[in-house]
């Protein structure tokens, strides 16, 4: 009788729980389909009809705009590739002295935001710049010598920033093949050149391939260097004349571009698909077998020195010019004691504009990153955790966010949320509301991670002591998955904080960020002085997050 008992309170509790769950499956999937679905389906609607598609196909500014987004994103993707590649090759098969210092200079690389680099090269480059001027003087030049504003400028700054993302993609890969592939190659006479052409890169390939589509992917979204260095002289792509298309209220073109890049981004993941369908790569490795390394023999020393040098000038060059104008009562004058000053700083607290943009970032971020965190929990808790019916198509609206452009996002954001019944447009809840669709996919992946990786035991002995699916994801669940959490959380928090296509196509008076104010670079923001000295806020802000990410174990160096 006991048994028939406990046998049957088990099974009023599964049902219990099976109906908790099916009222969240329900109210998840609203949600999504409110954040993403919806927003992509007036997009779309707004596109048509396809005449609208021709009559933009045969416009010369678009036409002249798609084949400048192409042109940037092939020559991002050819140059990322091959920096990236080499240097994994380098840093994981090679005896390169150096390599943790080498790789936290690629980590330093990473975390600096593309934008930032760019403020950072019109300082050096631009047509007031420090070395750009220097050349000229030196030189007796009638001319600047260096050309920034030009889509070769955007081609050279997108790439050192996203070389990271290849290169770790790249190592990674590397570092779970299996070495006895390379060393079966070695005793059976082959080279080291032959095995690294036949074996290590073949292997290798999936993180390469993976490395190389999304710096395509991030090629065809640049907006915010593409605004800085290339609209200026009338250079445009299509994230820049979909900004500029908005500006002067010319709906129908914004959303047929919008929707070409969509597809653009669609057709590159179908052929990444396609290009390792059907193959097979082993990745099981020993842990008790050592990877042989090249000998780089003489040139061991030189390379670790023109790397150094390589990093000097991508990297530590542009932060420490941002870094020395920050200081500057005036941007142009020469850095010495009586025009350094602590001001700048102070503004960006007390100062009208720039006070508030931090403090709009904060909330915003703050707010948007733990509205997603959750989001991102109850998905990722329903597609690891459940087999029920509609898992597939929640993981696949929580994940489509990651394959829509920032202006293309913040375009549908506009059109679904500026008319009644829920408004709001003109208001902070529409950049939320962006942060929230935009970065839930990050959110989400970092708990399905954890949660993939953890046994399920603990929660149905939970259920078998009768205590609710509600009580035992507050009590077991989440405290075992809470490191996840908050590391999603804290890279949501980042990304927001500094992100700039969706703030700056939806903000208004009185809700303007930090990119909003990076972006503008005009006098009313305090000039470069003050826009250096929040740039190097945000950078302070990102670095103390990764690191705290780190501490709990949860890096994502991809995420961002």
């Amino acid at each position: 009788m006991s048994v028939n008992l406990a046998g049957r309170q088990r099974v009023l509790q599964s049902l219990k729980g099976f109906d908790t769950r099916r009222i969240i499956l329900v109210v998840t999937t609203a949600l999504l389909l409110a954040l993403v679905a919806y927003p992509a389906w007036l997009l779309f609607l707004k596109s048509l009809p396809v005449d609208n598609y021709v009559e933009q196909a045969s416009h010369p500014l678009t036409r002249r705009a798609l084949l400048n987004t192409l042109y940037v994103a092939v020559a991002i993707t050819i140059l990322t590739t091959s920096v990236g590649v080499v240097m994994a090759l380098l840093l994981t098969r090679t005896d390169l002295p150096l390599k943790r210092i080498l790789r936290g200079l690629v980590y330093l690389t990473f975390i600096t935001p593309a934008y930032l680099g760019a403020i950072a090269w019109i300082q050096l480059l631009g047509r007031s710049g420090y070395f750009n001027t220097l050349l000229r003087d030196a030189f007796n030049l009638e001319t600047l010598p260096i050309d920034l504003y030009t889509l070769e400028g955007v081609i050279a700054i997108m790439s050192i920033h996203i070389y990271p993302l290849v290169f770790v993609a790249t190592a990674n890969a590397l570092n779970v093949t299996d070495p006895s592939l390379e060393e079966a190659a070695v005793t059976s006479g082959a080279s080291p050149r032959r095995v690294l052409l036949t074996v290590t890169l073949p292997l290798a390939l999936p993180g390469i391939l993976s490395g190389a589509v999304l710096a395509f992917i991030l090629g065809i979204a640049c907006f915010g260097v593409a605004a800085a260095i290339a609209m200026p002289t009338g250079h445009f792509v299509l994230t820049t004349r979909i900004y500029a298309a908005l500006g002067h209220y010319d709906v129908r073109m914004a959303c047929a571009m919008s929707v070409a890049l969509v597809l653009l981004t669609a057709v590159s993941l179908f052929v990444h698909n396609s290009l390792l369908r059907g193959k097979r790569y082993t990745v099981t490795t020993s842990e008790s077998r050592r990877r042989r390394f090249i000998s780089l023999g003489r040139w061991r020393f030189p390379i670790a020195a023109a790397l150094l040098l390589f990093f000097a000038t991508t990297t530590l060059l542009p932060l420490a010019t941002i870094l020395l104008t920050s200081f500057l009562k005036a941007w142009g004058l020469a850095p010495t004691l009586e025009n350094l000053t602590l001001g700048n700083y102070a503004k960006v607290v007390t100062e009208d504009l720039a006070s508030r943009a931090l403090r709009n970032s904060l909330v915003f971020a703050s707010t948007g990153a733990t509205l997603a965190a959750l989001l991102g929990l109850i998905v990722a808790y329903i597609s690891v955790r459940t087999r029920m019916v509609g898992r597939k198509v929640i993981d696949f609206l929580a994940t489509m966010p990651s394959a829509i452009p920032g202006p293309v996002l913040a375009a549908a954001m506009i059109f679904a949320w500026m008319n009644p019944p829920v408004s709001l447009y003109n208001t902070p809840w529409i950049i939320i509301v962006a942060y929230v669709t935009a970065f839930l996919p990050y959110a989400m992946r970092n708990v399905a991670g954890v949660l993939e990786g953890m046994d399920p035991t603990l929660e149905e002995m939970g259920w078998a002591s009768g205590a609710s699916w509600a009580r035992t994801m507050r009590n077991i669940t989440v405290p075992l998955i809470g490191r996840g959490l908050w590391a999603g959380w804290i890279l949501v928090f980042l990304m927001a904080f500094r992100e700039i296509a969706l703030s700056t196509m939806l903000y208004t008076q009185g809700t303007e960020t930090v990119g909003v104010v990076l972006f503008m670079l005009k006098s009313e923001t305090g000039g470069l002085e003050v826009v250096s000295a929040m740039s190097v806020v945000v950078m302070v802000i990102t670095v103390a997050g990764q690191l705290l990410v780190e501490k709990l174990g949860m890096r994502r160096l991809g995420a961002l």
